[in-house]
């Protein structure tokens, strides 16, 4: 008998710590890339589309889950602005260390165009192994073409929601299943 509220206790501790530790991770922090594309016109005020990129690096600076890629090499998909190709699904992707980064654009304006300068935004996911697909923004510019379709451009990507969320389905089952053991074995005990 005393062996058996050992392994209810036990049990129901194993429960109730996986119920606490059952949880989405949200990615957090900012990621920049730096790189040259080559558009799909001479002139920056008429381009449509990038039809290449030139190496691509993640930025010197990346904060939170992205810290300690800085200098990673990344392959970048084509893509339009007139008319929107999107969504486009890996329009990113990275690995440094054990995890693959990627990016899946999901919305597409434009903010400004013209011959000096391009700036598109929107939404997008971003995706790390281990995490939880996250929404957040992005921008894509180019500063200048310099009349030409080569040009050189900076993707940053922030997230709005950085707040660890919980995991209503299977945190409520853990839960249910620990209280349920202390349940039993406080009938055992009784």
């Amino acid at each position: 008998m005393k062996s058996n509220i050992v392994k209810y206790f036990a049990v129901a501790v194993a429960a109730f710590g996986l119920a606490i530790s059952a949880h989405a991770v949200k990615i957090t922090g900012e990621i920049n890339m730096a790189g040259s594309v080559t558009l799909d016109s001479s002139w920056l005020g008429t381009a449509n589309g990038v039809t290449g990129f030139g190496p691509v690096v993640v930025g010197v600076a990346p904060t939170g889950d992205f810290a300690g890629t800085a200098g990673a090499s990344v392959s970048w998909s084509t893509f339009s602005w007139t008319p929107p190709s999107t969504p486009v699904i890996p329009l990113w992707t990275f690995t440094s260390g054990p995890l693959t980064y990627s990016f899946d654009l999901l919305s597409l304006s434009v903010a400004q165009q013209d011959n000096s300068f391009l700036n598109l935004i929107g939404l997008g996911t971003l995706k790390i192994t281990g995490f939880e697909d996250t929404v957040g923004t992005w921008s894509f510019t180019i500063p200048n073409a310099g009349g030409g379709q080569h040009a050189n451009f900076d993707f940053t990507f922030a997230n709005s929601q950085n707040a660890v969320v919980p995991d209503g389905g299977m945190t409520a089952m853990l839960l249910g299943a620990a209280l349920s053991g202390l349940a039993l074995l406080r009938r055992k005990l009784a």
